[in-house]
């Protein structure tokens, strides 16, 4: 059965909320002003379900790319092209 706790408590108490998922696979759901606003599950749950072929082909879609060859520099170039602030180079 699924427990809910408030967003309050889930700030409050998060490190125990993760153990208690990671070791007896309780689940919760977090409120914010008694609506449900997200869910604490164990990841095996989510990873397990997952497909290795639908896994490939979702990362595999980033093979190739030759303007991001290096990752971080791409990731640097676009938040710097996005940026609301301006440039600070």
């Amino acid at each position: 059965m699924l427990q809910t706790v408030s967003i309050k408590d889930t700030r409050e108490n998060l490190a125990e909320l993760i153990d208690r998922v990671a070791i007896s696979g309780e689940e919760f759901v977090v409120t914010k002003f008694g609506k449900p606003r997200a869910m604490i599950v164990p990841v095996s749950g989510i990873v397990s379900g997952i497909d290795n072929k639908a896994m490939s082909e979702v990362f595999g879609a980033w093979l190739g790319r030759g303007d991001i060859a290096n990752s971080a520099e791409w990731v640097k170039k676009t938040r710097r092209n996005t940026s609301l602030r301006g440039s600070n180079d």
